[in-house]
């Protein structure tokens, strides 16, 4: 039936209009892209509260099913989206070249050796990161859905001879619960992508020479090493921007929502500003502690590939929610001896202010099906 797909797909409409929604743990974003005039553009850009506890063992379902209903676009009714990170089991290794049936059974191995969980219980997905000499560069493709786990795990990076090939293995459980809440939102789900893949489209894809990408969520970091275009390295960790709002609940005796709320007014203000204000924190303060817990993270993470792959990374790209703490960037590249930027998008947005970074996987999960 191959030939009937070829046919239908030259005769029916090219889809131009796409949505990625990115449920994070502090809120649920969501991009649209179209293609205009043959290139693409984000037409919108929304955002809501995540439910409280979203995607731990026990959250309500019902109030995420409501969230995706008032935040997604009523005329579309497809979308891609991802799960957070902190649920992915996968890693990556260096295969030579080898028949289907042989990679199948080799892949199964590498799933037994990492994963407890018993392997008839797993739905397992590969997908390789580099293409063969014959091959053009293209976006790498993985249509499944991730895992739910309590226990954070990591996507270590390459080694071996061979073809690097990134493994996933997921619970069939949380398929079913996945498509399930979707579903009940009046949304169809047609790929579930990896954040490190959304985030390599945005900024890695045409990147030169050996480039970080990290993004900076509230409660768990991805962070994406790309050698010449080519993804090398994917780590997630385990600290976002609520190790400031601890550190400050901490050290001033509050409760952690009130430290968030000292944690915004702080690093929306000049220092200039809240230095003679009482009861607002300084910005040199809001960076002393909980900042440097994140810089450790990179640059341990960091010396970790380095080391492993005998490269240097060149600088790296921020993007995610806790990015907008203004001095964040200094302070990583003060941390980190090399250059730190963050990432704006090439593509066209809307005239809706300036861009804001916690949009970026939203914005790469949208991309999939245009680059």
């Amino acid at each position: 039936m191959g030939w009937l797909k070829v046919i239908l797909k030259n005769f029916l409409p090219r889809k131009t209009h796409f949505m990625g929604i990115d449920v994070g743990t502090h809120e649920v974003k969501v991009a649209e892209v179209k293609v205009i005039d043959g290139e693409p553009e984000v037409v919108a850009l929304r955002r809501c509260p995540s439910p409280q506890g979203v995607w731990s063992k026990e959250f309500d379902e019902e109030k995420l099913v409501e969230a995706l209903k008032e935040i997604a676009n009523p005329r579309l009714k497809e979308v891609i989206t991802c799960i957070g990170g902190e649920n992915v089991i996968g890693r990556i290794v260096r295969l030579p070249p080898m028949e289907e049936k042989e990679l199948e059974k080799a892949v199964r191995f590498e799933v037994e050796r990492f994963v407890p969980t018993p392997v008839d219980q797993l739905i397992i997905r590969s997908v390789w990161l580099e293409e063969e000499e014959n091959e053009s560069r293209k976006t790498p493709r993985i249509r499944i859905f991730i895992p739910r786990t309590r226990e954070v795990r990591e996507i270590e990076g390459v080694t071996g001879e061979g073809r690097s090939l990134l493994i996933l293995a997921v619970p069939a459980a949380v398929v079913y619960q996945y498509h399930s809440i979707f579903s009940r939102a009046g949304l169809l789900v047609t790929a579930v992508d990896l954040q490190a893949f959304a985030l390599w489209r945005l900024f890695g894809r045409g990147a030169p020479g050996t480039v970080a990408i990290a993004d900076i969520g509230a409660k768990n970091s991805h962070l994406v090493v790309v050698r010449e275009g080519i993804v090398r390295f994917l780590r997630l960790l385990p600290v976002g921007g609520n190790a400031v709002t601890a550190f400050l609940a901490n050290t001033y005796g509050v409760e952690f929502a009130e430290a968030e709320k000292m944690k915004l007014e702080a690093a929306a203000s000049r220092e200039e500003e809240s230095s003679g204000l009482p009861g607002l924190l300084q910005a040199s303060d809001l960076f002393h502690g909980g900042i440097m817990e994140i810089a450790r993270e990179l640059k341990r993470s960091l010396e970790f590939y380095s080391a492993q792959e005998k490269v240097q990374v060149e600088r790296v790209i921020l993007s995610g929610g806790a990015v907008k703490l203004k001095e964040l960037p200094g302070h990583l590249q003060e941390s980190l001896g090399i250059p730190v930027e963050v990432g704006l998008p090439d593509i066209r947005l809307p005239d809706e202010g300036p861009y804001d970074p916690a949009y970026a996987v939203a914005i790469g999960l949208a991309l999939r099906e245009v680059v």
